[in-house]
């Protein structure tokens, strides 16, 4: 074992990455995060063989991450994982002993407040829509209403929309990486395959734009064709780092928080729990497996529901 000289460059981008990343199990998007995490750790451990890297290296490592690169608490904890992956698949295949990952110290991250619309300003949001553009306005509203992802709203055909139950079912999820381009694949999770209620006023949205489509493109049958369409025609996928740049536009004219499309999921799960919406409920809306994701990462505490809460057990022990 000690004898095994294998060049750890060349194991990771050779061995470990085609075998574990490129096996095409993995989403394009994914793929292109794992090349940027495993650039700077073949960058830094250049000239390593794979058998002689020991943990105080990977320590070092992750400081050099933090002060050198400036790398913040996320994406740090990003390459430790990779790290963990990469020589648990070594050890696996015995080129190692053991997993010198297991004496580093994971990297803590701080707590994040996540980011809202508050009430007053969803308000103020849905009340901007009136002067937006019809199909902008509906992929606004269904965000702010549904929760979905950027990438499912994008991923949205108008077969998915039925109009007899009041429902949206969301089937498809739309990347886009500087290598592939604008690419259409299955959502995120097994979780995220689901059906999501729509408001009234959301369906009628959408009957209005499937209208106006209709009328921009009288000689296409419309149901495998996208809610929100390229430029490329209807049959052609939105670009979503443009939708996120519009989004932020949009915000800062109407004088409301810079927020993303992902920062309106967050607002839509605050916004339903501040309604009174239960826990499941929101979860199977947004497409979580767990429900304790719905709990840590998507909900704000909001001073009015805990000082709400804390009364009704005053008054129920009269205390």
């Amino acid at each position: 074992m000690s004898r095994l000289r294998t060049d750890f460059a060349s194991f990771v981008r050779h061995t470990w990455f085609p075998l574990c990343i490129e096996d095409g199990a993995h989403k394009p998007k994914t793929v292109a995060f794992y090349e940027d995490t495993v650039r700077n750790i073949i960058d830094y451990f250049q000239g390593y063989y794979l058998q002689k890297i020991q943990g105080m290296d990977l320590q070092k490592f992750m400081a050099y991450l933090r002060t050198e690169r400036g790398f913040g608490p996320q994406y740090v904890q990003h390459h430790d994982r990779t790290l963990r992956r990469i020589f648990a698949f070594a050890q696996k295949q015995g080129l190692i002993p053991k997993n010198p990952m297991d004496t580093v110290e994971k990297p803590k991250l701080p707590k994040h407040q996540v980011d809202a619309l508050s009430e007053e300003e969803a308000r103020i949001f849905f009340s901007a829509l009136e002067s937006c553009p019809l199909d902008f306005r509906c992929l606004l509203y269904l965000m702010l209403t549904t929760g979905l992802r950027r990438g499912e709203c994008l991923g949205l055909q108008w077969r998915d929309v039925d109009t007899a139950h009041v429902l949206l079912r969301v089937e498809r999820h739309v990347t886009h990486t500087t290598a592939q381009g604008t690419v259409v694949s299955s959502p995120k999770t097994t979780a995220s395959v689901r059906a999501v209620p729509l408001l009234g006023s959301m369906l009628s949205l959408l009957c209005q734009l499937r209208t106006q489509q209709q009328k921009s493109f009288p000689d296409v049958v419309l149901e495998e064709s996208f809610l929100f369409h390229g430029q490329a025609g209807p049959f052609s996928p939105r670009d979503p780092d443009a939708v996120t740049r519009r989004v932020k536009r949009f915000m800062k004219r109407h004088g409301l928080p810079d927020l993303s499309p992902h920062d309106l999921r967050h607002s839509c799960a605050t916004l339903l729990l501040g309604s009174g919406a239960d826990i499941k409920s929101v979860q199977e809306i947004l497409g979580h497996t767990n429900a304790s994701t719905t709990l840590n990462f998507y909900v704000r505490p909001d001073p009015k529901q805990m000082r709400a809460a804390a009364n009704k057990m005053a008054e129920a022990f009269r205390l």
